[in-house]
């Protein structure tokens, strides 16, 4: 099929409506955003804000350093008498306002949490400091993620005036163009231990053009098949663009393409790829850091002048500020010794701009999130393959940040577990909800993808019921994990809990939920006790608590089971929320549905994606506690808990003797 020659009109009518629908759709939800914002500042008082973490007072200047980017990094400190940096709600690569009277003030700075620097608070601003801010003090609060918006704007813009290849890849995305089959000779695989589901994903994708699907259910080896295609674009001489949506799944991609050992990706440590991680440093895990760019141009010689530039600039200003505070010197000789103090700081930065694109120019691999794509590092850069992992996570304006790099993309993901997150429940189901990747398996089938079928995760009981209400029964647990248990890790038996998968019933127990003042999170306390005595239970028959996680669906059931199960944090058991595990596993996961009335209401535990993951992410035990009277109305749980009634093991919280209620 022949390509697409002219602009994006000529990909047909689908497009333009398609792209208007979406810019249309992107700005309701900015509004959305800012909406939430506000209304969290009109209900609480400045003092409650501060109070509650939400922002800082009385902050100044202690230090200003060189970023990546184009960037500086602003470290502040308050002098606030009740200012605690261990309450303010803050993590990194949170959007912030600095400002000095009113957050929504015409001359405001924007940032982005960097990280804790010591006392001071890193916070990272594009572009020069305003005079302003180094004049007096000011404040800080949180604020509505509008680079994240501006970003996906301006991605959704440019794509209006796309010609050649892009118009191609928008026309096969939203229109009726169709996909290409080319010729890549023999392929010979370089991770040996692919299964043959896999090895067909890998052939389907390096063929197909100039989009392939990947869909990898829960544990079949997704983030492996996609580093098989990375690493044989780049034997090929391709460069690539490896991104997703999240920092955790990019973390992980980058572990894998760098790792010498071989232990992870099944193949010899002289496979690994020298790939450039873009992105905050404090954004990425440590064994990710050395990836970085920043790392990298820590360790690059020709960094070091920049450095002594900078401290030069540093101690020419503090210099100046002594002068002042003394009253010594001619206020003309401070202004100059400032403006020579800017001088060398822009100078530095400038000599790291040439250092960062030798450094993006030379690594056949850059990896970064969505939004990170579109970085000023990048600038015009271009690759010949976009590999987007978590595509049915990825917002189409944020995908096209990365998309529009190169002709060609692999998508991978799985429509059956979490979709993006969309504050307008009107656009989550309307154009803006529906991935690229969902539209592309919907319109062309099995044109465009390959699903991964053999499972390396679960035992074959707790993957039973995933695998025949969301995957047609095709899920197949490898024989290495087919059979595993807890007992394999020296683990006790429990004769009571004899089985990979274990349902407590709470119904008639009466443990009513009850909403969270102000948010109106739900939670469920005497639930949540119970399943914080099936956790004591599992650690006294000698799990280890690494190894253990509790998931819930509720940001308050999660504070009411990290106050019950506080002593075994530090040593090192996870309580955390459904969404916040997606991407990851245990070897034991416990997991409490909180909702408990007698309406059969399930808020958004009736998206059966939530539920999905929060099945899945076991690798040799799963305990769910719930209540089976309000559950069963919902045909996706009636169908889990008959499948437990005929496959697992059902445990009535009555049948506890310890249990009074």
């Amino acid at each position: 099929m022949a390509k697409t020659k002219g602009g994006v009109g000529q990909a047909g009518d689908e497009v333009e409506v398609t792209l208007a629908r979406l810019t249309e759709q992107w700005q309701r939800e900015r509004l959305a955003a800012r909406e939430r914002f506000r209304v969290e500042r009109q209900s609480l008082s400045w003092k409650e804000r501060l109070e509650r973490g939400l922002a800082a007072t009385d902050l100044t200047i202690d230090e200003v350093l060189p970023s990546p980017g184009q960037r500086l990094v602003l470290v502040l400190r308050s002098s606030f008498p009740g200012f605690d940096k261990h309450k303010l709600r803050l993590r990194p690569g949170d959007p912030i306002a600095l400002f000095h009277q009113d957050p929504e003030e015409p001359g405001r700075l924007m940032a982005i949490v960097e990280r804790w620097r010591g006392p001071g608070l890193g916070v990272t601003i594009d572009g020069d400091l305003p005079d302003r801010f180094e004049d007096k003090p000011f404040r800080l609060e949180r604020e509505a993620p509008e680079s994240t918006f501006d970003r996906g704007a301006s991605a959704l813009s440019r794509l209006g005036s796309a010609h050649g290849e892009l118009a191609y890849l928008l026309g096969v995305a939203y229109g009726k163009s169709m996909l290409e089959v080319v010729d890549q000779g023999d392929i010979t695989f370089i991770d040996t231990a692919l299964d043959e589901a896999q090895r067909v994903a890998v052939i389907h994708a390096l063929t197909t053009s100039p989009i392939a699907l990947v869909h990898g259910p829960p544990g079949t080896g997704k983030t492996r098949c996609l580093i098989e295609i990375i690493r044989q674009c780049v034997r090929r001489g391709e460069r690539v663009l490896a991104v997703a949506a999240s920092n955790v799944a990019v973390d992980n991609l980058v572990e894998r393409l760098v790792d010498r050992s071989g232990d992870r990706s099944g193949v010899q440590g002289e496979h690994s790829i020298n790939a450039l991680r873009l992105g905050h440093p404090a954004r990425v895990l440590p064994e990710v850091e050395p990836y970085t760019l920043a790392s990298r141009l820590d360790a690059h010689e020709g960094a070091k002048l920049a450095k002594r530039w900078v401290t030069e600039a540093t101690e020419m200003k503090r210099r100046a500020e002594n002068q002042a505070a003394r009253n010594t010197g001619t206020r003309e000789g401070r202004r100059e010794a400032f403006a020579e103090a800017r001088r060398l700081v822009k100078d530095a930065r400038n000599h790291l701009r040439r250092i960062e694109s030798s450094l993006v120019a030379q690594s056949p691999v850059v990896c970064a999130t969505l939004s990170g794509a579109d970085s000023g590092i990048l600038r015009d850069e271009t690759f010949d393959r976009v590999v987007l992992d978590e595509a049915t996570q990825a917002l189409d304006p944020l995908s096209w940040i990365a998309l529009s790099r190169a002709p060609r993309a692999v998508l991978a993901g799985d429509p059956n577990q979490l979709p993006p997150t969309i504050l307008d429940p009107e656009i989550a189901r309307d154009t803006l909800g529906v991935t690229i990747f969902e539209r592309l398996r919907t319109r062309l089938e099995t044109r465009a993808v390959r699903m991964l079928v053999t499972q390396h995760r679960m035992h074959a009981e707790i993957m039973r019921y995933p695998s025949e209400a969301l995957y047609q029964g095709k899920l197949v647990a490898s024989p290495s994990v087919a059979s595993h248990r807890l007992e394999h890790l020296g683990v006790l038996p429990d004769p009571d809990r004899d089985g990979a998968r274990v349902f407590l019933d709470t119904a008639g127990a009466g443990f009513a939920e009850q909403k969270r003042e102000p948010d109106l999170s739900t939670k469920n306390p005497e639930m949540a006790a119970v399943t914080a005595r099936e956790v004591e239970r599992l650690l006294a028959r000698g799990l280890s608590p690494e190894l253990c996680a509790v998931i819930t669906p509720y940001d308050a059931q999660v504070g009411e089971l990290r106050a019950l199960l506080a002593p075994h944090l530090e040593r090192g058991l996870e309580v955390g929320s459904i969404d916040g595990f997606q991407g990851r596993e245990k070897e034991c996961i416990v997991l409490d549905l909180v909702r408990s009335n007698d309406r059969s209401e399930l808020g958004f535990l009736s998206d059966v994606r939530r539920m999905n993951v929060a099945l899945t992410r076991a690798r040799r035990f799963l305990l769910v506690v719930g209540d089976s009277a309000t559950l069963g109305a919902h045909p996706f749980y009636a169908g889990f808990l008959a499948d437990v009634e005929t496959h697992g093991v059902w445990v009535s919280v009555f049948s506890e003797p310890e249990t009074q209620f």
